[in-house]
């Protein structure tokens, strides 16, 4: 008998008006030894069946009417609610792991126009306009030299909303040196870190 290892997916329902709305995370790849991308999508539905045949690209006809619409009859609405739960689920990965929001809708300018409109409120994430794809990366960044002296621990911050540039960057993580014998202050941390 073998044992098959099972990567992790995560995914959340939620309803706006009458519609079933569901949004995924499950890994894609591994882009750097032990850092996984992740992949992110948001479909709204009729049936919890419709949408998984959707994201499992299946060619039937309830796949193919999710494909048509890109947020059924509600707009806006839903593409606010799921996105605001994209950034709530984005605290399952791992430090240094990459997070990747496509569109891929039936008209993926519109949802590339509409998902852009949360840009100025977190300028952290990485527009891929090629690919008309948005890339978050969990905090610390992979060419942060603090990897070489830490342990990193991620950590959920009080606002999980909240974007991740400038000083609330150190909010999602925490260190302790790789040295066990070596004591610092929580000042003396910082200052080590913000040398880098």
């Amino acid at each position: 008998m073998t044992y098959r290892v099972r990567r992790k997916f995560i995914s959340t329902k939620f309803y706006v008006d009458k519609y079933l709305c569901k949004v995924f995370i499950k890994p894609i790849n591994e882009y750097r030894k032990d850092h996984w991308q992740w992949e992110a999508g948001f479909v709204v539905g009729r049936s919890n069946r419709q949408m998984n045949d959707w994201f499992r690209d299946k060619r039937n006809k309830r796949a193919r009417r999710v494909k048509d619409q890109m947020t059924g009859r509600v707009g806006m609405k839903a593409i606010s609610r799921g996105f605001q739960k994209v950034l709530k689920m984005r605290w399952i990965l791992q430090p240094g792991d990459c997070l990747t929001l496509d569109c891929t809708s039936g008209n993926p300018d519109k949802q590339f126009k509409a998902w852009s409109r949360w840009h100025r409120h977190h300028p952290e994430w990485v527009i891929d306009y090629e690919n008309r794809a948005f890339n978050w990366f969990r905090p610390p960044y992979l060419e942060d030299s603090v990897w070489k002296s830490f342990d990193i621990k991620g950590i959920t911050p009080e606002d999980p909303y909240a974007n991740t540039a400038n000083l609330k960057y150190f909010d999602s993580f925490r260190v302790t040196p790789k040295d066990k014998t070596l004591e610092l202050s929580d000042k003396q941390l910082m200052d080590l870190m913000l040398q880098f």
